[in-house]
């Protein structure tokens, strides 16, 4: 800058007044090429002439420290186009005696920290024409109460207003804004709690929001209005404001992340139906939310969109959801319940994590997968139906749900991961018959089972998988298991009986059963008894020396049958069909400790049967039937049930009473291929009947006196051999 001072004395008034002498001081420079300044001490009022860009005013300078503390107010020329950098403004030097600052119209920047720490400015007019504030151009100016932004105005810098805590009325920012810095309005919050802004901004697609240590924009605002014609929430506008409620009009068809991130007053926002997207974090840590009604049209819902939202207790999901993200709803712990629509196929990982009060929630058939983590320490959840879309349970979904007793699985289901229900409380529990792989510590410390099948096609039960079940009493293990890890039964004390369908035992480690009682009963197949005693880890247990009864016999005499066969510690029921030269001769339903519960006979006048539930022979159940006719050949088909009336074991045969000549098959073997669903009421010699859609379809056929079975398009006699066609 040109320093060209005129230091004198000038005399202003040429007489004494009682012994006093009235001096003017009048300081005057250069600030640009067109430009020149003079400061009037009398008046302590600057003013600047000329045309052109401010470039080189300095009254932020160490230079100017007199003329700075001097100045009180500016007189900004028409014709002035810009102001400079530290024009007023310094850390240590500054105008702080400044009152306001009114910029005229032709004024089209306002350089970084211009104002800085003028502490005096109480009232900012801008021009119609300006266009750009600096960054810290009004930093620490404390005392402004009143700010007029132009409708011409692009761009506002970081931290422009900051620490302007006495900001007062309204705010209005323009359509034509197409920048903000972080913190360009930062702590207001301790005098301006009532501040309103009125967001104009409408063009969202040319927005920029610089993000940094700062804050976000519209940071402790009390009150935000939004245009009618504003497009969208930018990325973190709202962020940690002191809104209670938000309207957003029907024209805002986005909302940026972070956009109400924080804002520990929101109790209500009303989105519009136009809203086609929300960003990430778009309302996390509103810990005053009350509702959130999310419109049509939305089909993701973003990472951590509401999380830790404590006070949200209604959620209303759109009809058009798709997915849900990571963490989105995470420990919103007033959500009671949660309604899916049909729609939805996937649930990310923590989505609702910790949400303590949840008891309630509906996965819907077409949900594809549900990410780790996603409801575990739901404590209140009780009942769970999983879908038969779903494939997998991955891990740690459902762990820590200490109240959870009811589980539904679907057959889809093959793979449950690691903790995928430890720490919850199921009483029963009935896994899915495609499942293949048991993870680790998937039912650790489930103290109220008592019953656990494993199905056949599990190949591995990890480690700890059920470890502290210690109301556990007896585990049935598939056909094709082939690993036991360490630990996965450790300290089921309670365990009483152990059931190996596996015709080689499979692989287990000492630790495997540590804390299962050396008396548990061991049972296996008859011809595994050698291989499983001779194990030095199954060994260990009490087993059968003799042959375990794994078929069906039928004690005959006169009048009077008596059926002998294994149980099955996962059938709920049992079924005995008896048929005599094609024709139903009774139907019995049984109990799964051998009591009869239904039957049904063909014949008039046939006596009910009587029975003698249990056996000699462990591990098995007999019943007798009465009204037989004697000599007379029968045949007779005995499955054991699910509790969904799905067959788990299917044995076929024929018997004859005393004094028949002819020839019997024989057959008391589980038929092969297993299960078939065998037809409930066939009526005539020859008769085909499909089961319903969700068993397996099967024809029962009888041909001279002989029992067939049709099975996807393969004839099987009763002891399952193929017959050539």
């Amino acid at each position: 800058m040109q320093k060209n001072f005129l230091f004198g004395l000038l005399l202003v008034a040429g007489m004494l007044l009682e012994g006093t002498c009235v001096y003017a001081t009048v300081y005057n420079g250069v600030c640009g090429e067109n430009l020149t300044w003079t400061l009037n001490s009398e008046d302590s009022t600057l003013v600047i002439s000329g045309r052109g860009a401010m470039t080189d005013m300095q009254f932020g300078s160490e230079s100017f420290r007199v003329q700075s503390k001097l100045t009180k107010y500016v007189v900004f020329p028409e014709g002035l186009t810009s102001i400079n950098d530290n024009a007023f403004g310094g850390k240590w030097n500054n105008c702080e005696n400044l009152q306001s600052v009114t910029l005229p119209d032709s004024v089209v920047y306002v350089g970084k920290k211009a104002f800085w720490n003028c502490a005096g400015i109480k009232e900012v007019r801008c021009g119609k024409g300006l266009k750009s504030i600096g960054d810290s151009a009004f930093y620490s100016c404390e005392n402004i109460k009143h700010l007029e932004m132009s409708d011409s105005l692009e761009s506002i810098g970081i931290a422009a207003f900051y620490e302007d805590t006495a900001l007062q009325g309204t705010i209005v920012f323009p359509e034509n804004l197409k920048y903000i810095g972080s913190n360009a309005f930062g702590v207001v919050r301790t005098k301006a709690r009532n501040v309103t802004a009125i967001w104009q901004a409408k063009h969202c697609k040319h927005f920029r929001y610089q993000t940094g240590g700062w804050g976000a924009p519209l940071h402790h605002f009390s009150k935000i209005v939004f245009g009618e014609h504003v497009e969208c929430v930018p990325d973190y506008l709202c962020y940690a404001s002191y809104c209670d409620t938000i309207i957003l009009p029907e024209s805002v068809d986005s909302i940026g992340v972070y956009a109400f991130g924080s804002n520990r007053n929101l109790r209500h926002i009303e989105m519009p139906s136009s809203l086609t997207y929300i960003g990430e974090n778009a309302f996390n840590l509103c810990d005053q939310l009350i509702s959130l009604r999310i419109p049509e049209g939305i089909s993701v819902i973003p990472k951590h969109f509401a999380t830790e939202c404590s006070a949200l207790s209604e959620l209303i999901l759109p009809s058009t959801l798709d997915s849900i993200m990571e963490g989105t709803f995470s420990y919103c712990t007033s959500l009671t319940h949660i309604t899916f629509p049909a729609s939805t196929k996937f649930i990310g990982e923590y989505a609702f994590i910790a949400c303590s009060n949840l008891q309630h929630i509906n996965l819907p058939e077409g949900l594809q997968r549900v990410g780790k983590n996603a409801f575990r320490n739901c404590t209140s959840l009780d009942s769970v139906t999983i879908p038969e879309s779903m494939t997998n349970i991955e891990e740690y979904t459902f762990a820590g749900c200490n109240a959870l007793h009811a589980l539904n699985m679907p057959n889809s289901i093959r793979k449950i991961a690691t903790g995928a229900f430890q720490n919850c409380s199921l009483d029963t529990l009935i896994l899915s018959s495609e499942l293949n792989l048991i993870g680790v510590c998937a039912f650790l410390n489930q103290n109220k089972l008592t019953d656990i099948v494993i199905p056949d096609e599990v190949r591995q039960i990890s480690s700890r998988a059920f470890e502290n079940c210690t109301g556990l009493r007896k585990v049935l293990i598939g056909k094709k298991t082939a690993t036991i890890e360490s630990d996965a039964f450790k300290n089921d004390s309670a365990l009483i009986e152990i059931r190996s369908r596996a015709a080689y035992p499979p692989l287990v480690v000492n630790e495997t059963f540590t804390g299962v009682p050396d008396s548990t009963w061991l049972f296996v197949p008859v011809q595994s008894i050698e291989a499983y005693a001779d194990d030095p880890v199954w060994g260990q247990f009490r087993m059968e020396k003799a042959e375990e009864i794994r078929y069906v016999s039928v004690d005959a005499a006169e009048t009077t049958a008596e059926f002998t066969w294994p149980t099955d510690s996962a059938a709920a029921t049992y079924r005995l069909d008896i048929y005599k030269g094609g024709d139903v001769f009774c139907k019995l339903t049984l109990s799964n400790r051998g009591q009869l519960l239904a039957i049904n006979f063909s014949a008039n006048g046939r006596r009910s049967p009587m029975s003698n539930a249990g056996s000699s022979q462990p591990n098995t159940l007999s019943f007798m039937v009465t009204g037989l006719d004697a000599a007379s050949r029968y045949n007779y088909v005995l499955s054991a049930l699910d509790e969904n009336g799905t067959p788990l074991h299917v044995y076929i045969g024929d018997f004859a009473t005393l004094g028949y000549e002819g020839e019997l098959q024989g057959g008391g073997d589980e038929v092969i291929p297993t299960p078939p669903v065998i037809p409930s009421n066939p009526e005539a010699k020859q008769s085909t009947e499909i089961v319903p859609s969700d068993q397996v379809q099967s024809t029962k056929i009888i041909m001279d006196g002989k029992l067939y079975l049709m099975y996807k398009g393969q004839m099987y006699d009763v002891r399952g051999n193929k017959i050539a066609q």
